[in-house]
């Protein structure tokens, strides 16, 4: 249960925390101060301490000197921020350069300020940067995927097929002899369809039945992508891999996970062989305001 303290001397009774805990409703306002009314609800999620204007909130969780005043100064403005949107893009081709195993580990921490549902904070990353082990992973999930669509070509097993993998994927791979083919091809070649030669391959994992596991993986993801062009470094999110790896066993004990982990999101980090010094159009989407 969270330990909660409220220091009645410096609250000024503005009830804001009892307005951010919309869901647990673990504060009520008394004649005195705000009171933690249901610790044992609290999920930890740290929207009091953040908002108290006075610092009055003491949870165990979370100790003020763990949390900094962000003062709106300090975010970037709305034309940055929308061109370090602009300028990521997916990169396929690297540089045969190392990526420093420090600069990867200031990536995934700075993963961990997307949102999580419930505030679990569960996302965890595995990395490689052992090309053998890089290269082990790509002809595994090229060979699986030509198992499943031999599979898929098989009349007397394709009745069967989408009970393990899926009816969708089961018609997918119907579909894809021709890409896979492809594939197997570039492997033949010496070169990597999956993770493009890159350095750096982090798989993002996370407890197995999380239902928002994929969720929070992304998240994490998209902000680790972001952060990445700030050190000279490109990103390419792997779809291969990961439709390969949540069916196959073979792929999944190939990875080494924890028990009780599921991977969720794969991508490949290295430095890009070239820079894009063009921003792209991108389609306007559709927006429906209150639909029956």
């Amino acid at each position: 249960m969270a330990q909660i303290t409220i220091d009645e001397t410096a609250c000024i009774r503005c009830g804001r925390c009892v307005d951010v805990c919309a869901i647990a409703h673990v504060f009520e306002l008394t004649d005195a101060s705000s009171t933690a009314v249901r610790p044992e609800d609290c999920w930890n999620c740290g929207q009091c301490v953040a908002g108290c204007p006075t610092d009055a909130i003491d949870l165990d969780a979370f100790p003020l000197e763990d949390c900094p005043i962000i003062e709106r100064s300090d975010l970037p403005s709305r034309d940055s921020l929308t061109a370090g949107f602009r300028m990521r893009r997916s990169q396929r081709v690297f540089q045969d350069v190392a990526v420093d195993r420090e600069v990867i580990r200031e990536l995934v921490s700075l993963g961990r300020w997307a949102p999580t549902a419930s505030n679990s904070q569960s996302v965890d990353w595995i990395a490689f940067d052992d090309p053998a082990r890089i290269d082990e992973l790509s002809r595994g999930t090229v060979d699986e995927m030509a198992r499943f669509a031999r599979l898929a070509r098989n009349p007397l097993i394709r009745i069967a097929l989408p009970l393990f993998i899926g009816r969708g994927a089961g018609r997918q791979l119907t579909k894809a002899s021709r890409l896979i083919d492809r594939l197997q091809s570039a492997r033949n070649r010496g070169e990597d369809p999956v993770f493009y030669h890159a350095p750096i391959v982090l798989i993002g994992h996370c407890p197995s039945g999380n239902r928002f596991g994929r969720d929070d993986a992304v998240y994490a993801t998209y902000n680790m992508m972001l952060a990445a062009e700030t050190f000279g470094l490109g990103t390419c999110q792997i779809g291969f891999f990961q439709i390969v790896v949540e069916k196959s066993g073979r792929m999944l004990r190939r990875i080494g996970l924890p028990k009780g982990r599921s991977p969720q999101v794969a991508i490949a980090v290295g430095h890009p062989r070239h820079e894009f010094r063009r921003g792209l159009p991108r389609r306007s989407p559709n927006l429906t305001w209150n639909t029956r």
